[in-house]
């Protein structure tokens, strides 16, 4: 069994149009901390894709390729009141390791049969 089973979401949120494209989200059935969206133009070609992975952030962008970031926000939360998180602001990722780790769940991971193929394509 693949680590990330992808579905796609169905909500009026995926209906809007803004600035030409419709946002998709993808929730994942079987890991809570993964998900993502789908930015796809009124010819139902994606212009943009990104993956979270835990606090691991995998994108690609039309005519620009693939980004790996990272999220500021904190990965163990003490027991308590009064801490957060903290939003998440994306830092580029430079560790090649981290990289092709993300890239093997990405490429590994199953998505809707209607948008894997072109999903998997991108990475």
């Amino acid at each position: 069994m693949k680590s990330y089973q992808f579905y796609l979401i169905n909500s009026k949120k995926s209906e809007e149009v803004v600035n030409g494209l419709k946002q998709l989200t993808l929730g994942c059935e079987n890991r809570a901390d993964a998900y993502g969206f789908i930015w796809i133009d009124g010819e139902k070609y994606i212009q943009q894709i990104q993956l979270l992975f835990g606090e691991v952030v995998l994108e690609w962008f039309a005519g620009k390729g693939v980004k790996c970031s990272r999220t500021n926000r904190a990965l163990e939360v003490p027991k308590g009141i009064g801490f957060h998180k903290g939003v998440r602001i994306l830092h580029p990722v430079e560790d090649k390791a981290i990289i092709e780790s993300v890239l093997k769940e990405a490429r590994n991971a199953d998505y809707p049969p209607e948008w894997s193929d072109k999903i998997l394509e991108k990475f």
